[in-house]
């Protein structure tokens, strides 16, 4: 029985090239082995996401003690048509 380590084929699915090894035995101790180079990209990017992941989670967290934003941050926008009044400009805070 033929043991394929690399097959390599053409846009046609014709074999350019092909590397294997003739195996006499149960097929269970033929398995595939994988190495950590065939999977460093699957990895990464499992690592990628679980850091998004707790990041989200993170800023959700931090939103949700800070509560949302107060109306306070807004700055009062005059109107170019009203004139200023005096109690106004020293006090701009009052309502």
């Amino acid at each position: 029985m033929k043991i394929y380590t690399k097959i390599i084929l053409d846009k046609n699915n014709q074999v350019l090239k092909e590397e294997f090894f003739e195996y006499l035995g149960p097929m269970a101790y033929a398995g595939i082995h994988y190495t950590y180079g065939a999977n460093k990209n699957a990895k990464l990017m499992e690592k990628q996401a679980k850091k998004e992941k707790r990041l989200a989670e993170k800023r959700a967290k931090k939103q949700k003690k800070d509560g949302p934003r107060k109306e306070d941050d807004k700055k009062t926008e005059l109107d170019p048509n009203e004139a200023l009044s005096l109690d106004f400009i020293t006090n701009p805070n009052k309502e």
